[in-house]
């Protein structure tokens, strides 16, 4: 019950069909008991005592109950379907939006895999609960009611002897429902782990094609999959035990009701209108206990379905939007790092620890170190991705915490060394939800020197770039990040290892649209190749995640430190092989 709670605010928009869907529910209820109570005027009436007139009645009743009956059954499939989809569409939405607010710790804890199947399979799972349970909780609840009236109508002795055993069904559901729970929760854990093991298998069959990866890969998801099938075993034996007990149940039912029911009618204490309207209603009321079953089946793998994604939306993001935030209107002053470590969740060892930095306005700054020195992480505080562990990022003097979020990121440009495009124009990558006249678009790309090869394409800016714009180059890729960085001119421009991917002619051609770019910018280049270190204003050299070095180009090579030694490491590297 606290879990279904939660689903009441996506349940009361909908309040007025869904009192119209139990309605129509009803209406099926006393039109199935109805139906079947007709049995008895047929057999006393008509086969029996030759009524012509009840002949007609009945002739004339059968059509039209049956006919509410087919108008109460659309309206029941029409509420209850709309309702479900109309719920399943807003959690689909309230879960995108608050997957894009969490903050980037929650993504690293988790799989991909187990993230999209819980707003695919378990979003499905609710969807079924709340399309079948309510349908089958009280239409077939009430009709089981309404025939069970009809039974102990006719007989209570023969009502209370023919439904004696069924309580002993109920305890069989109870016990069996905590099983179903168990092995449902299980198979959903193990189905996030093939979806995880197909993303990446999608994602990587580059490598797993070069590396001949395949049989390897393909015994890891066998497995993955032989433990899914153990668990949804669990489940399927479950379930399935539910069905044999109740025919085998019901048959003790009509063997004691035909013993009595025969005995009843020979000795004339019950007529034959009664007894076969009686069998009717027995048989007629298995069918919806059967559906309550199966109602009970659908309900516990919703539960704990709707508990998965419920976990989500109640993860809070760790970088709150301050109570009273100020906003930030572009660098003024300086960025400030003041004595800031931060250590990445279930890690032991500090990505940084008691970094003290400054970043004058317009100045041009490279942060460079080994790989895992905690260039990346000190970007990534600067746009406020996350916060320190301890100490502070300022602007201007003022602690990143106070400060708009929407804001901040108003002023930053990122580009990263891995460059995400969407499946969409390139206009609509370059602007990226913003409302820009393609004029505006065009002068930006032009600053970014992407407006060439734009004109190239088929379309021009009008081109759809396909899945993570596969119909570009590298570089290509690389130009229009950079534009879409700069299209709100933002004050501060972090390149994080923005040329590490690409071949010497796309790294010139980068670098040259990034040096056009510095005029009125404060630039933070995060990088381990040093090619571009002679137009940086200052060189700081972290290793460890702390700095050890700062300087320009010139006095960090005669300083014969950190730098000197991944400067010549990169000479080295450099310098083309004789064949």
């Amino acid at each position: 019950m606290k879990v279904l709670k939660k689903l009441l605010p996506y349940v009361k928009p909908h309040k007025g069909r869904l009192c119209l869907a139990f309605l129509a529910m009803a209406v099926m209820a006393a039109c199935q008991t109805l139906a079947m109570y007709l049995l008895k005027p047929l057999i006393d009436e008509i086969f029996i005592t030759k009524n012509e007139y009840m002949l007609w009645i009945v002739i004339y009743l059968i059509p039209l109950v049956f006919l509410v009956r087919a108008i109460a059954m659309y309206a029941t499939n029409y509420f209850t379907g709309y309702i479900s989809h109309r719920m399943a569409q807003k959690l689909r939405e309230d879960l995108f939006g608050h997957l894009n607010s969490l903050s980037l710790e929650f993504f690293w804890a988790r799989k991909t895999g187990e993230i999209l199947s819980r707003v695919t399979n378990d979003l499905t799972n609710v969807q079924d609960m709340v399309q079948y349970v309510p349908l089958f909780f009280i239409r077939d609840l009430l009709t089981a009611v309404g025939l069970t009236g009809i039974l102990f109508y006719l007989s209570w002795k023969f009502a209370f002897v023919s439904l004696l055993l069924f309580p002993f069904i109920g305890l069989v559901i109870a016990r069996l429902a905590k099983k179903m729970r168990q092995a449902a929760s299980a198979s959903q854990s193990h189905i996030a782990g093939l979806y995880h093991q197909f993303a990446e298998a999608l994602q990587g069959i580059v490598a797993i094609k070069a590396f001949r990866y395949e049989i390897k890969a393909s015994q890891k998801f066998g497995e993955e999959n032989s433990r899914y099938f153990d668990q949804i075993m669990r489940y399927v034996r479950a379930t399935s035990v539910v069905a044999p007990i109740m025919e085998f149940v019901g048959s003790l039912g009509v063997v004691l009701l035909l013993y009595f029911g025969a005995r009843a009618v020979l000795a004339k204490t019950m007529s034959a209108g009664d007894f076969f309207t009686f069998l009717g209603a027995f048989f007629a009321v298995y069918m919806p206990v059967k559906n309550l079953a199966n109602a009970n089946t659908k309900l516990q793998v919703g539960i704990v379905s709707l508990e998965r994604l419920f976990h989500i939306l109640d993860e809070k993001p760790t970088v709150l939007e301050p109570l009273h935030p100020k906003s930030f209107k572009g660098l003024a002053k300086a960025i400030e790092f003041d004595q800031v470590s931060y250590r990445y969740p279930s890690r032991e060892r500090w990505a940084l620890k008691g970094v003290t930095i400054n970043i004058r306005h317009g100045e041009t700054v490279a942060l460079v170190g080994p790989s895992g020195s905690g260039k990346s992480t000190a970007a990534h505080l600067v746009l406020r991705l996350f916060d320190p562990t301890e100490g502070r990022v300022l602007v201007d003097g003022v602690d990143l915490r106070e400060i708009s979020i929407s804001s901040l990121r108003e002023q930053m440009g990122l580009v990263t060394q891995d460059t995400i495009l969407f499946n969409d124009t390139v206009a609509e990558n370059v602007a990226l939800g913003r409302s820009a006249a393609i004029s505006q678009i065009e002068a930006t790309c032009r600053s970014a020197s992407a407006d060439d090869f734009i004109r190239e394409l088929p379309q021009g800016y009008n081109t759809s770039l396909g899945d993570k714009g596969v119909r570009l180059s590298g570089g290509q890729r690389q130009r229009l990040a950079i534009a879409r960085a700069i299209m709100t001119n933002p004050s501060i421009l972090i390149l994080d290892e923005a040329t590490s991917n690409l071949d010497s002619n796309s790294e010139r051609a980068i670098q040259q649209a990034i040096l056009n770019l510095k005029r009125e910018r404060t630039v933070l280049v995060i990088t381990h190749r040093l090619s571009m270190m002679q137009e940086m204003d200052r060189i700081i050299v972290l290793r460890d995640g702390c700095v050890v070095e700062e300087g320009n180009h010139q006095s960090l090579l005669a300083a014969r430190g950190v730098y000197r030694n991944l400067h010549e490491l990169q000479s080295v590297a450099d310098i083309p092989l004789e064949t």
